[in-house]
Formats: structure tokens, sequence, C-alpha cells
């Protein structure tokens, strides 16, 4: 059996016309450093795409020192949020000539060693966290530090606040949130909070907090209940809360699942949505708008956070910014009204 010849720079190169130091240029986007036309380019990634030219990675590897590689540990795939950071980060990747390992910790703390030791055998020269972290992530971002390891968060930032992270503005979301329940009339405000020991968790209760003081409500402990992240727990908390001798008349979520399944909970209890309990939740989930009522919610702006977030580690990775490099950039949360929250209170 004939074996097809491995196509290399050089064929590359002759097929485009070129020099192997033009092809190079391209491979290794190092067009800013090397005076380079449009129509070089274009050649060459015409020739690259038409004779299936693939890099060697080993090869570049072992003549640049640097793998082009970079590790992404998500908090929990099952989170809707997930596929589209996903698609964000392959998006950003491929502009700038890089490739990533996906993990799934699923917040367990017996995948840390192996992940770790993957990313190690793998080359990999940074680490982006995306979803919510939690007190064990905060002790992985600092091993990955204190080994020189660049890492840069999406959707969380940690307590010690070492990484840089790119997130929304979560005291201000629970704040526009909770004050639309006031404002409507609502006297009696809960909120569903999310997994303990979580720095975004305790923000969204502050906000909260700062809500019904700004509003004239008098705070009592028994009107926050620790939720999660999920439809389960949503439901649960929702649940404890209706035990209660006070029942809450509004409901602010720490997510859009834990107020869907809030809304299970309220539905099973023989309640109405908004006219026995309004709700709110956090995300913007595509399935609050279809949900029957539609869930009101904060908006996350889930595409530029992760866009931001990439490009920010590939800026560090590429020299661009120093490797302890820090910068917290906060985007602006956006209220989306809709229809569980309902009118004014007469």
């Amino acid at each position: 059996m004939i074996l097809n010849k491995a196509i290399t720079i050089k064929d590359v190169a002759r097929k485009a016309g070129v020099s192997v130091a033009t092809v190079s240029a391209v491979v290794n986007e190092k067009t800013k450093k090397v005076s380079l036309s449009d129509v070089s380019r274009q050649k060459v990634l015409q020739a690259i795409k038409k004779m299936n030219y693939k890099v060697n990675t080993q090869a570049r590897m072992l003549r640049t020192g640097r793998s082009n590689m970079f590790g992404v540990i998500a908090s929990d795939m099952t989170q809707p949020f997930s596929g589209s950071m996903i698609r964000v980060i392959e998006a950003e990747a491929n502009k700038r000539n890089y490739h990533f390992l996906l993990t799934d910790i699923q917040n367990n703390d017996d995948c840390e060693q192996g992940y770790l030791d993957m990313f190690s055998q793998k080359h990999v020269e940074g680490v982006l966290f995306i979803g919510t972290s939690n007190e064990r992530d905060s002790y992985t971002v600092s091993s990955f530090i204190r080994g020189g390891v660049p890492v840069v968060l999406t959707e969380c930032e940690d307590h010690q606040r070492k990484a840089p992270c790119v997130l929304v503005d979560n005291h201000k979301g629970a704040f526009v949130a909770t004050n639309h329940l006031a404002q409507l009339g609502h006297k009696m405000i809960s909120h569903i909070s999310g997994p303990r020991g979580n720095l975004i968790s305790e923000q969204r209760c502050q906000g909260f907090i700062y809500a019904l003081s700004q509003n004239g409500m008098v705070f009592t402990s028994q009107q926050i209940v620790p939720g999660g992240l999920c439809l389960d727990e949503g439901y649960e908390a929702m649940k404890r809360m209706l035990s209660f001798r006070n029942r809450p008349d509004a409901v602010f979520a720490f997510n859009d699942m834990t107020a869907i399944g809030a809304m299970r909970a309220i539905a099973e209890a023989g309640l109405r949505i908004p006219q026995d309990i309004a709700i709110i939740g956090f995300d913007d989930l595509p399935v609050a708008r279809y949900k029957v009522p539609s869930l009101t919610t904060v908006k996350q702006p889930v595409d530029k956070m992760c866009g931001t977030g990439v490009a920010m580690l590939l800026d560090i990775l590429d020299g661009k910014c120093p490797r302890d490099y820090y910068n917290r950039v906060v985007l602006e949360p956006e209220l989306v009204v809709r229809e569980s929250c309902g009118g004014m209170k007469t």
C-alpha cells in the first residue's frame, strides 16, 4: 500500500507561488512582524485550503517552544450557557491560530489532578475558566498562577483577585431585578441564592439586600433561601419558601434555571404567576422567553463576555500583556421584562 505523501510548507509555497518564509508568516500569525501584502496572504490561504495542509504542531513546538494550545475548564457543561460559550471560544481561537482542550470538572474535587496532568502533558500555555466558580476553583486558579500558567476567568472571579476576569455587574443586576419587583408594589420579596462559598452568589445577595433597603424594606435572613445552579435546587428552595408562615409575594432567583425550577413548585402549590407570586431570574437563557408565563430576567452579554476573556488570555500568551497581567472587565446587565412579574399591584 502506498501512503500519500504529507503536504509540507514547501509544497504550499510552491502552489501559492511565494517563498517558504511567506507561508511561515501566515501560518504562524506573524504577518504584523513581516511585511506581507493581502494578495500574498490570500494566495497562501487558498493553497492551504486546496492542499488540505495541516500544521505539524509537534515540529512547531520543538522549533518555537510553543504549543499554541490553551485549556478551557468548564464548571459544569450541563449549564445552558456552556454550549454558546464554547462556540465563541472556538471562533476566537481559530482567528489567532490557537487550539484548546476542554474539560468539564462538574464541580468535582476528584477531577482536579486528572485535568492538571492532562494539561501538563499537552503543554497547555494558559487556562480559561468558564462558568460559575466555587472555593475549589479559587484553589485551582491559585495553583495555576503559582506554576506560572496564565489564567483568565469568565462569568466569575476569584476571592483573591489574582486572575484577570470578565463578568457582568452582579450587584447591579440583582439590584435592578429586586428594585423592579419593589416598584411593582411587592412587599415580601425573597431571594433564592446561588452555591455556598460562591463570590457571584454573594454579590447578587448583596445587590438584593441593597435594593430592599433603598425601597424602605426591612430585611430578615429568612428572605434568602440557599439554592444553587440547577432546576432541582430552585424547585426545592421554592418549596421551602412556600412552607414559611410569611410566604413571599415575589422572588428573585440566582439564575434562570433555579427560577424555572421555582416556577414548577409554585404551580404545583396551586398558585399563579404572577398573580400570587412574581418571579425574576438571571441570565436570559433562550428558554426564558418560551416559558408560560415567559420569564422576566437579567440578561448577561455572554458572547461579549467570553470573546473578551479569550482575547485577554491570548494577548497574554502572545506577549501583548505581561504574564502577571490583571484586569477586571465588568459588563452592564440588562433587565428583560416579560410576563412573570405582571403589572402594578392595586
